[in-house]
This record gives C-alpha cells, structure tokens and sequence, in this order.
C-alpha cells in the first residue's frame, strides 16, 4: 500500500489495519511462536505507525506493510532480548484437528505436536517462518516472496533447507517420518 504523504489519517491506517494485520500477524507468530505475542506485535507496528503518522515533519512512508513488518520484527527483536515475556506454548493448536478422536490418539498427537513446536523452536528463525506460513497458513511460494521480499524460487530453496533441518532436529528427538 504506498504512500507518498507522510501524515495518514486514522481511516487510512483504519484500513491498513483490516487489510493487513491478519498477514502480519502470521509473520509475527512464526518468528515467536506466542501468538499473544504476535498479536501485540501488530497492535505496536499500528501504534507507531499512528505515532509516527501525527508527528511533524516526519519523511514520507513509501510501503506500509514493508515498515509496519519492519517495526514488529524489531520490536519482537527487542522482546527477546530483553527476555521480558516466555514464549508460550500454542495450545490451540492442538486442538485443531477435527472429528472424534481416543483418548490415546489425542495424547499421542498432542505430544507429537509439542516435540514438533520445540523442534521449531531449536532451528534458526528464518527456517521457521518459512515453514509455519507454508504449512500453517498453506502460502505459496509467490505469497511468501512478496511478503518477505526474495524470489518464489528463493523461497523454494529455503523451504527445501528449513524442511531439512527440521528433520534433522525432530531424528535428534527420536521423532521419525510416519
């Protein structure tokens, strides 16, 4: 969404914000794994946003998303180093799959799922977020490209490594294809 005015009223980032924080959003929770987390990563990307929007003579903002994505990530950055909140665990996702399911086969899976989050946790955070946008949020390559600014078939390339070093990971822990 460029723009070229350096002062946006509270509808335009009314709107960015409907149309853009879902996608920020899924950018956020794959770099942290807290979607609490990512979610106040949005609100504060918006909050500066507006901040910076209202203050005098700031420069122009020319790609919204691409500043907003810039503002999350090193706010996110900053949490982390600071260590001020834990990543938690994503129990909803858990409760994801649908239909009936055994007591054995929903413990099984939960621990699955939980050996799967720490194995995310252990690889490095650009792999991560590959991973999650294609096989959480089922992004194509192209999607993933435009978001992340690389090429689909550079994307496609760090798929191929991110989905090799999470194996290598899940055979430390025991896990094996099934």
């Amino acid at each position: 969404m460029p723009n070229d005015r350096s002062n946006l009223s509270s509808d335009e980032i009314e709107v960015a914000y409907r149309t853009q924080a879902r996608e920020l959003w899924a950018i956020f929770y794959a770099q942290c794994s807290d979607p609490e987390r990512a979610m106040d990563a949005v609100q504060e990307s918006f909050t500066r946003l507006q901040d910076y929007s209202s203050a005098a003579g700031s420069e122009p903002i020319r790609d919204m998303r691409k500043w907003l994505l810039r503002v999350g990530t090193n706010w996110l950055r900053d949490c982390a180093r600071r260590k001020v909140n834990s990543v938690k665990q994503s129990e909803h996702l858990d409760s994801m799959a649908a239909g009936q399911e055994t007591p054995e086969s929903i413990l099984k899976r939960r621990e699955l799922n939980a050996t799967v989050r720490e194995a995310l946790k252990s690889i490095r955070p650009d792999d991560r977020t590959v991973l999650i946008l294609r096989y959480a949020l089922n992004w194509s390559s192209q999607r993933m490209g435009d978001v992340l600014g690389t090429s689909p078939q550079a994307i496609d390339m760090r798929l191929s490594r991110a989905r090799k070093r999470l194996a290598e990971q899940l055979e430390e822990m025991w896990i094996t294809h099934e």
